[in-house]
């Protein structure tokens, strides 16, 4: 039986059930944002998109308890992942980095690959980006829903502070009490992303990033009207549940129902998800305060 959670916190009776399958399923099928090394002169860590079977699934949700926060999910999502595969042995997660009581930084993973032994550190990123054409260059327009963040300023952070930190001195003098050198380790990102355009453009092919990550579409408020979504259904789930595929959810409101949450959202310069269910067609989208 899979363990279901209420992401709802209004009221008892705006409730949801998500598994902890619905969840890792999500997020192993996000797919990675490029793959080839020359976009970013980065290369990409490909995770195995099928889920290795779930064998103490109560565990598993008790070590997901208090942890909220989206990226700290999908962290143990990968980490699950890794020390159930066939592939790698998992040898580091999560590993703050602190010189001179300052913390420097923190390292992803490091795993090794079975067949030949070799080390690779591991940065994930999970991201959601909105297409805004506003911006003069193409790989500038992915950005974050609120305007908070976008991929470019993501990469040069990847650049310059969190793969660098890998050869600091004080990160190598931790990795000896491994028995880790950091001379032969590989630098990989696995870079995680869905995409949301204006709906004018969905039939564009967008360049130098994968069009796989292209899930959904992004509307201004305004655009939110009854005229053209009152026939619809919609509900708005928790950041957490944001990788879950609408079909697993199983509680829907009418436009009139949900448009004071979104108007809610929208006074907060919070721009939300929504789910959408047109008889058995789910779409997901965002509406965007800005």
């Amino acid at each position: 039986m899979s363990t279901v959670f209420n992401f709802s916190k209004n009221s008892a009776k705006n409730r949801s059930t998500i598994t902890i399958l619905d969840e890792i399923t999500g997020f192993l099928n996000t797919p990675n944002l490029w793959w080839s090394k020359n976009l970013f002169d980065l290369e990409a860590f490909e995770l195995p998109a099928k889920i290795t079977a779930i064998k103490n699934e109560i565990l598993l949700q008790e070590n997901l308890e208090y942890i909220f926060v989206l990226g700290k999910r999908v962290e143990r999502f990968f980490e699950y992942q890794i020390r159930h595969s066939k592939h790698y042995d998992l040898k580091i997660s999560n590993l703050q980095v602190i010189a001179n009581k300052q913390t420097l930084g923190e390292l992803d993973f490091i795993v090794e690959e079975k067949n030949t032994r070799q080390l690779i550190h591991i940065e994930l990123v999970y991201k959601f980006y909105v297409y805004d054409p506003g911006f003069k260059e193409e790989l500038a327009r992915w950005i974050g829903p609120n305007r908070k963040d976008s991929l470019l300023e993501k990469v040069n952070r990847l650049k310059t502070k969190q793969l660098p930190l890998l050869q600091k001195k004080a990160t190598q003098q931790i990795l000896n009490g491994y028995h880790i050198s950091t001379t032969s380790i590989e630098q990989q990102v696995c870079y995680k992303a869905s995409l949301f355009i204006p709906r004018n453009l969905r039939n564009k092919n967008f360049v130098s990033i994968n069009n796989d990550c292209i899930v959904g579409f992004w509307i201004h408020f305004e655009e939110f009207t009854a005229k053209q979504f009152d026939q619809a259904q919609f509900y708005s789930p928790g950041k957490q549940f944001w990788p879950v595929d609408p079909s697993k959810n199983e509680l829907w409101f009418s436009y009139s129902k949900i448009f004071p949450q979104i108007e809610s959202f929208i006074q907060q310069q919070r721009s939300p998800l929504v789910w959408m269910k047109s008889g058995e067609h789910y779409e997901k989208f965002f509406i965007v305060w800005w």
